[in-house]
């Protein structure tokens, strides 16, 4: 709490320098953490990460929250369960990629050719705007 309230003090008093100082260092220290725990590295680190998470965190909130609250909240998805939404998601993206740049040059053709006909559409209008003129 005491960070949220060094914020909040120096958010009064506009001290805009000292406001991104914390919170440039607030960020850094996130980034430096996740970075040192393995969030970034391996995939099989990310999901040894979410099972610390998962079960130092699922007890507190079977505890502390209202069992209407916890009873209309779904279920933290299981380490397996993240572990194989990771790895689809990630096979879906190359997949999705790879399609993409394989039909570059089918989607810059198709552009052109759009582009050409709009173009000569135009200079005909122009054209009979003229005569007509």
């Amino acid at each position: 709490m005491g960070i949220v309230r060094l914020v909040h003090s120096l958010r009064s008093r506009e001290d805009t320098l000292s406001r991104f100082a914390v919170k440039a260092t607030l960020v850094g220290g996130i980034v430096y953490y996740s970075v040192h725990q393995g969030l970034w590295s391996k995939s099989e680190d990310s999901v040894q990460l979410y099972g610390k998470i998962y079960n130092n965190v699922a007890p507190y909130i079977k505890d502390n929250i209202p069992k209407e609250v916890v009873n209309e909240l779904p279920p933290l998805p299981s380490t397996s369960d993240l572990s194989n939404f990771i790895k689809s998601s990630w096979n879906k993206g190359i997949i999705t990629s790879t399609k993409f740049l394989s039909n570059t040059p089918t989607y810059i053709t198709n552009g052109v050719q759009n582009i050409f006909e709009t173009v000569q559409d135009y200079i005909k209008q122009q054209s009979v705007s003229e005569k007509s003129q």
